[in-house]
């Protein structure tokens, strides 16, 4: 059995180009800890 099982899917982002204009907004509340991790 692999590492990752079909539970966890790899994702990239990447960012190509440059921003348009007004594309920032103010920064959305950070996510719980238990929210954001999971324990192998």
């Amino acid at each position: 059995k692999e590492f990752l099982d079909d539970d966890h899917t790899p994702l990239m982002v990447v960012n190509i180009g440059r921003p348009g204009d007004n594309a920032w907004f103010p920064r959305l509340p950070r996510l719980a800890y238990d929210d954001v991790v999971t324990t192998v």
